[in-house]
């Protein structure tokens, strides 16, 4: 008996053992599956990644952390701005190739999370433009009002009863006034910001870029050697011949709208907590989806839209309840400073019109807000931070971010949607590349609209690109001549060096090489521009053929002076996609077609294209500004852009 004891001893403890390491192998297999987040030190011996300035990537539809400390205010000091980590190492940078606006090659686009990285927080630098208060250390509060009754036509999904809501949102970030200069963070130990010479603007020039990037030969189009992953565009200016990529044509991008509207209905991220705009905006969907057929209305033309009916009902609910929180923060002439003249004035009219004091969609109440307006130019941005011939744009998406890190810390309103209840309206070239990975939540309003740059149908919208050369009169020379009055069959003039496409159309029909077709490099300067305005006035079609980007100025000046409009631009989508039937009244000739042009303009017979003509002249007050915005103008057809994709997107 005694010799069986430590036998038997010995037998339980190896079914012991045994029973623990099962025991533990489950647990571990649990949490690695179940979890939302596996225990990284069990299965790797590198350090565990952090959020360096406590934000997550945005185009993952992750939001930014509310207990932000003052070290982690948003930084736009353009010096020294190479980003390291707290060993000093370069961080990897995926780098998309960028064309400025001479068709030169620039360089990186954006960092993963392009704020600084030391491991020690220096004091708080206050942000000109920004009123720093205090805040509640959870940005995101709780004791939040009941969500308001269902409205009539909803069944909306009931808010979880721990959904956590604002309680004070108008608070900026505290600023402890002990903080000392070597103090760490809650999160992550992060440098001080420097001062903003952003949203304070003055840039400083030298070492404004965020990286060292070699300069290449413009025509080869290589980006510098600072990243290990680059994607290549191919050179077309070199070869002169058309992108064999492919191409999406109207009937494809209607499809995909579609497409688009019932994926993101099922898709869609719930936001954090439900408010009373939300169930507004669901009701306003539903009226829109139920709306009578009204296809009588003098002053809509029902060919001219996709569904008459849906757009009146639309249009009416939108000015019934629409409410636009702008935010105030942010200096000039980054932020609210509109450029009223040129190519890129779209947006700095929409600025200026949607911040004048008496715009009836303005709310000074966020609580009340179906939408936020992130009032910054585009063109300003990169005429104040842009370093010539650096071609970097690092310094441009990082004030951007910056911007939203700030704001989304002050306000809880970013951060329950990720974004999405939010827009901007830009219109310089660079803006979808800018704007694609900190706003890929957001709606955007982009002139360069093109399916190859990151434009989602159904979120994003296409701003009309003017050309307006008198602010005071944004109305003089509107008009033209009659339909039997234009003798010229159609009308072309632009720099031709502008793209790959140009030299093409040149190269085929220029230099009178037919009577009908008047085809021009770039025409003699004449006072007030007569010779290009009596062009478009008295041809029977324009010309619209893109430059380095898809977007041009001539699709809404051909519409301005009653030309019936003829875009030459693959993957262009164009202004008020969502609502207008573009194919009723303006023609689309795929690049590849231009040795065709005549043949495909001259098969159209008189008959259809009077009707054409007459539809340019009743879809003309859609592409209109007015010094007082009026019905159915310019202004108010891009807040109805942006209002229906949201209607169209919001979940609860």
């Amino acid at each position: 008996m005694r010799h069986e004891l430590p036998w038997l001893w010995k037998v339980e403890s190896r079914r012991l053992l045994w029973l623990l390491g099962l025991t533990f192998a489950l647990i571990v297999t649990f949490q690695y599956i179940e979890l939302p987040y596996a225990i990284s030190s069990l299965f790797s011996s590198t350090k565990i990644p952090f959020s360096r300035n406590s934000t997550s990537l945005l185009g993952d539809g992750e939001h930014h952390n509310g207990n932000l400390t003052p070290a982690m205010a948003p930084s736009f000091s353009q010096k020294n701005s190479t980003l390291t980590n707290s060993e000093g190492d370069e961080e990897e940078v995926e780098v998309d190739q960028i064309f400025d606006s001479r068709g030169n090659a620039t360089a990186p686009s954006a960092l993963p999370n392009a704020t600084a990285h030391n491991a020690r927080a220096e004091a708080p630098v206050s942000l000109p433009g920004f009123t720093p208060s205090s805040v509640k250390e959870n940005a995101t509060a709780h004791n939040a009002e009941a969500p308001a009754d269902a409205l009539p036509g909803l069944n909306p999904s009931p808010v979880k009863e721990n959904a956590t809501a604002p309680a004070a949102y108008a608070e900026a970030p505290a600023v402890s006034p002990g903080l000392k200069k070597n103090a760490t963070t809650p999160v992550a130990s992060v440098e001080a910001p420097a001062l903003l010479p952003g949203l304070s603007p003055s840039p400083v020039k030298e070492n404004a870029t965020t990286s060292q990037v070699p300069k290449k030969n413009p025509t080869k189009k290589a980006v510098g050697d600072a990243s290990p992953v680059v994607r290549f565009v191919p050179d077309l200016k070199e070869n002169g011949k058309m992108p064999d990529s492919g191409v999406m044509s109207i009937s494809e991008m209607s499809k995909k709208l579609r497409e688009n509207r019932i994926s993101h209905n099922r898709l869609a991220k719930k936001p954090k907590w439900v408010t009373k705009p939300d169930l507004e905006l669901l009701q306003a969907r539903y009226e829109i989806e139920n709306a009578p057929i009204d296809d009588k209305d003098p002053l809509l033309y029902a060919p001219l839209y996709r569904n008459v009916s849906i757009f009146k009902r639309s249009y009416e609910l939108m000015e019934k309840m629409l409410k636009v929180y702008v935010y105030k923060e942010g200096d000039r002439p980054i932020m609210h400073s509109p450029m009223l003249r040129g190519i890129y004035a779209s947006e700095g009219w929409f600025m200026k019109l949607i911040e004048s004091n008496n715009n009836k969609f303005v709310t000074k109440d966020p609580s009340k807000a179906h939408l936020f307006y992130l009032p910054f130019s585009s063109r300003m941005l990169e005429v104040t931070l842009y370093v010539q011939d650096s071609h970097s744009h690092r310094n441009l998406i990082q004030y951007l971010k910056d911007y939203i890190d700030f704001i989304s810390v002050k306000y809880p309103f970013w951060n329950r949607t990720s974004g999405a209840d939010h827009f901007l309206a830009a219109c310089h070239d660079w803006a979808p590349s800018e704007t694609r990975k900190h706003f890929s939540k957001s709606i955007r309003a982009l002139c360069n609209s093109d399916v190859k740059e990151g434009f989602v149908f159904g979120k994003d919208t296409s701003l009309p690109e003017t050309f307006v050369r008198d602010p005071k009169k944004p109305l003089s020379s509107l008009g033209g001549k009659s339909a039997s009055q234009r003798p010229i069959l159609a009308f072309f003039a632009g720099k031709p060096e502008h793209g790959y496409l140009r030299p093409i159309l040149l190269s085929y029909w220029g230099n009178n090489k037919d009577p009908d077709l008047k085809i021009f490099g770039k025409l003699p300067r004449t006072k007030g521009n007569k010779n290009y305005l009596q062009f478009m006035k008295t041809s029977k079609y324009c010309i619209c053929a893109k430059g380095y980007e898809v977007n041009s100025p001539r699709v809404v000046e051909a519409i301005f002076y009653d030309c019936v409009p003829v875009i030459i631009s693959d993957n262009f989508v164009p202004p008020f996609f969502e609502v207008l039937n573009w194919e009723s009244f303006a023609l689309f000739v795929p690049e590849k077609d231009i040795p065709n042009l005549k043949k495909i303009l001259m098969s159209i017979s008189e008959r259809r294209y009077k009707q054409m003509q007459m539809r340019v002249k009743k879809v003309q007050k859609h592409f209109l500004w007015h010094v007082k915005p009026e019905k159915f103008d310019m202004f108010h057809m891009i807040l109805h852009s942006v209002w229906f994709n949201r209607v169209f997107q919001v979940s609860v």
